[in-house]
């Protein structure tokens, strides 16, 4: 494998396996309601659940197929959703 494809497995992994539940896990638990070790855990399974059913409902309700480029832009969805509810929160 060249460098190239084991960074675009890296990357890819962080996000679509981490980042939407990390986000998420900040809007369901304030930041000192569980610790790190728990928030990380939670980030993949809150992921491993919501990517797929994300994915799967667009595709059924709205018949937007799946293929990379939309799944990078529900998941891309998926993240920037509870960052904007968290900057709201903040001011």
């Amino acid at each position: 494998m060249e460098a190239v494809e084991i960074l675009r497995i890296i990357v890819g992994s962080i996000y679509v396996l981490f980042l939407p539940g990390l986000v998420w896990s900040f809007v369901f638990f304030n930041k000192g309601e569980i610790d790190w070790i728990e928030r990380i855990a939670l980030s993949f399974g809150l992921s491993i659940a919501l990517v797929p059913l994300s994915v799967f409902w667009m595709n059924y309700l709205f018949k937007i197929k799946i293929n990379i480029i939309n799944v990078s832009i529900i998941i891309a969805i998926l993240i920037l959703v509870p960052l904007i509810y968290l900057v709201r929160k903040l001011r």
